[in-house]
């Protein structure tokens, strides 16, 4: 048995394997297996000991295309440095932004809405730095891309990209409002979601009845509410920039805008119309097979101002009401109630100009149920004295209000509810824009007296102790806010009775004599004074509702001023001398306010504009020779209105030509002028 098994185990060892028809022979054990293939490794060139002296490389030796195949990249930290080196790129490479703006915009669009907050902020301070130097026409063929992004992050579920998101939509508004303001239906439903108050009904224990449960207001701070409701106000003013815009600060005074009486001044309501302003009425239902049209652009901005005016005024009132109750106490630097206040009356006036425009119906029962809640504080803060950032604010705000007030009592003339209403706020609002401008009215008992008797030298003769009364306005009157308290004063004195449209005009003049010589409110007020004798004198005094005719002492005093004016101004405000000078013109040539002896001062006033000679110092100048050619015919102008020209005017235009290089043009007006004299 054993020699049979250790036999066994040999043969196992050297077998003889039998082969078959038609199948290969096994190769041996020990045979070497060539069957492999091979693998090349491709290194990517380095960018560092690449050759780029021909292209443009930022301060690392990176080109655009390296600096932008970096934004996709996983990691943070590389899209944060690529977003770094493109801004080092542009810095070193100005002229990069208008032959690649296309590829940059394109590639980091996208990181509007990364997850990562460095990443965002780095983005925004690059966009920030760049989008403002390029020219909007440039910029707005990516506006759309940019637009969809801004709105992919406004609707993101993470708080900080939506809060990051509205800081890039403003920064767009500022750059291309224009081509922002076309995707205002898709803008203004995000600002809907995340500004609506939302209600829930809510069953409870006593029976069927519910109760309106608030889910969004609740989940705001008040500094997530002021960051939303800031950005949503400066995209509605982008919005609604074609309808307010206008080239002149005096536009409300402009002949479409309120003049005449009361029922031609106010604004119809469009609900009870079917599109009134359309091109083509009915043409949206195709009901003979033609196709829709748009509609007029102003049309559709005062059905969306009224459509943001329902959906977004919840918000606001319950914001006002919560933040409100600061003005009883006086005490505005605990927290941001005063600014989230602010903010409510900058979108509702955004709001009601865009729906409104001219004035606010007795229809619209929101807006005057929270113009009630306003006067119970108004005027705001005005017991407070303190920090000038906060007065300044509360001022802006109460003239707000009173803007407010006067297209109310415009709107509600017709409603018998209103009109004793909107008459008591008329006269708080007349009193404060009177106070501001530094004008103390006297009690209502007197001026009743005077109203009721007709001989206008009472009258005059009231309003002049009046401004005897007077005291300093207000030091925070800003030529802007000036603006607005113009717009306020000039409504109010539509709408007030005659007493109360004096004071106010007589306000106006007493601050035009007041205010600096070289500020902007200087300017303004000029014109709105002359604005306001051509529209008195332009038209028939019975049928206008604003009788100027009281006035005319107040008015004739200061045309006869405006000749010392000019001297005081010399060449420190042209623009006030112009309107100084075209307001003298248009009461020469269109008016009868001043009478012969008037106009005799009026030339003797016009000599120390030329040359006066002074015992002391003989021939002192005016500062005639150095205006402008247009300013210096406007005074010649002024001097050729009147019939006769006295010889001591003659021979102060006369030296002032002679001492100076005078052009020929001016030498031809000063002949047409006085001729031979």
């Amino acid at each position: 048995m054993p020699k049979t098994k250790k036999k066994q185990r040999k043969t196992e060892d050297f077998k003889k394997v039998k082969l078959k028809v038609g199948k290969k022979k096994a190769p041996p054990s020990n045979a070497t297996d060539t069957s492999f293939t091979s693998k090349s490794i491709v290194l990517g060139s380095q960018s560092i000991t690449a050759d780029k002296s021909a292209a443009q490389t930022n301060s690392r030796n990176l080109t655009l295309k390296d600096v932008l195949s970096k934004m996709k990249h996983y990691s943070a930290p590389v899209r944060k440095d690529a977003v770094v080196g493109l801004a080092d790129l542009v810095i070193m490479h100005r002229d990069i932004l208008r032959t690649e703006l296309g590829p940059i915009v394109e590639s980091s669009v996208r990181l509007i809405v990364d997850a990562e907050p460095a990443v965002r902020r780095s983005l925004l301070r690059f966009y920030s730095d760049v989008l403002r130097d390029i020219p909007a026409r440039d910029l707005a063929p990516f506006a759309s891309l940019m637009v969809v992004f801004t709105c992919s992050g406004m609707t993101h579920i993470l708080e900080d990209i939506r809060s990051d998101a509205m800081k890039f939509l403003d920064l767009l508004v500022e750059v291309v409002p224009a081509a922002v303001a076309q995707h205002s239906s898709t803008i203004m439903r995000n600002f809907f979601s995340l500004l609506e108050t939302k209600t829930a009904t809510k069953a409870t224990d006593a029976g069927r009845q519910s109760e309106s449960v608030n889910t969004r207001t609740s989940l705001l701070t008040q500094g997530n509410r002021l960051a939303i409701m800031q950005s949503c106000y400066n995209y509605m003013t982008a919005c609604a920039k074609p309808l307010l815009e206008s080239d002149d600060d005096l536009w409300f005074m402009h002949a479409d805008r309120g003049i005449g009486s009361t029922k031609t001044r106010t604004v119809p309501d469009i609900d009870a119309y079917f599109y009134p302003d359309s091109p083509a009425p009915f043409a949206e239902l195709a009901l003979f097979g033609e196709t829709g049209a748009p509609l007029d652009t102003a049309f559709s901005l005062r059905l969306q101002g009224r459509e943001s005016f329902a959906r977004l005024f919840p918000f606001l009132q319950e914001t006002w009401m919560e933040s409100a109750t600061i003005f009883g106490t006086n005490s505005f630097g605990a927290d941001r109630s005063l600014e989230l206040c602010a903010l409510v009356l900058q979108i509702l006036q955004a709001l009601w100009q865009t729906a409104y425009v001219d004035c606010v119906p007795a229809s619209a029962h929101d807006l005057i149920g929270f113009l009630r809640r306003c006067m119970i504080y108004f005027p705001f803060g005005r017991q407070f004295i303190g920090d000038a950032q906060i007065e300044e604010r509360l001022l802006a705000m109460n003239i707000k209000i009173c803007e407010l007030v006067a297209l109310v009592r415009l709107g509600a003339a017709e409603c018998e509810d209103l009109v004793a209403e909107s008459q008591s706020w008329a006269q708080r609002a007349t009193r404060f824009v009177l106070q501001t401008i530094g004008l103390k009215p006297s009690k209502p008992s007197a001026a009743s007296k005077t109203g009721q008797d007709g001989s206008k030298q009472q009258a005059s003769q009231l309003l002049s102790t009046l401004l005897l009364q007077a005291s300093t306005p207000s030091s925070h009157l800003r030529p802007e806010l000036f603006e607005h308290l113009l717009l306020a004063l000039w409504r109010l004195a539509q709408g007030s009775r005659h007493k109360d449209t004096e004071l106010l005009i007589a306000g106006a003049v007493h601050y035009a004599r007041s205010c600096a010589l070289v500020s902007t409110s200087k300017t303004l007020c000029v014109r709105f004074l002359t604005r306001a004798i051509e529209i008195y004198w332009s038209r028939n005094p019975s049928s206008y509702m604003l009788d100027l005719a009281p006035l005319h002492g107040i008015f004739a005093e200061w045309v006869l001023s405006l000749p010392k004016l000019m001297w005081q101004l010399r060449d420190r405000n042209q623009a006030a001398s112009e309107a100084a000078a075209y307001a003298l013109r248009l009461v020469c040539q269109r008016t009868r306010l001043l009478d012969d002896s008037a106009i005799a001062t009026l030339q003797a006033s016009l000599v120390p504009l030329f040359c006066v000679n002074v015992p002391s110092k003989g021939l002192v100048y005016g500062p005639f020779g150095t205006y402008p050619l247009s300013l210096q015919r406007a005074v010649l102008e002024v001097v050729g209105c009147c019939s006769q020209c006295p010889p001591n005017l003659v021979q102060a235009i006369r030296g002032c030509l002679d001492s100076n290089d005078t052009p020929n043009q001016v030498q031809v007006l000063v002949g047409e002028t006085i001729g031979h004299r």
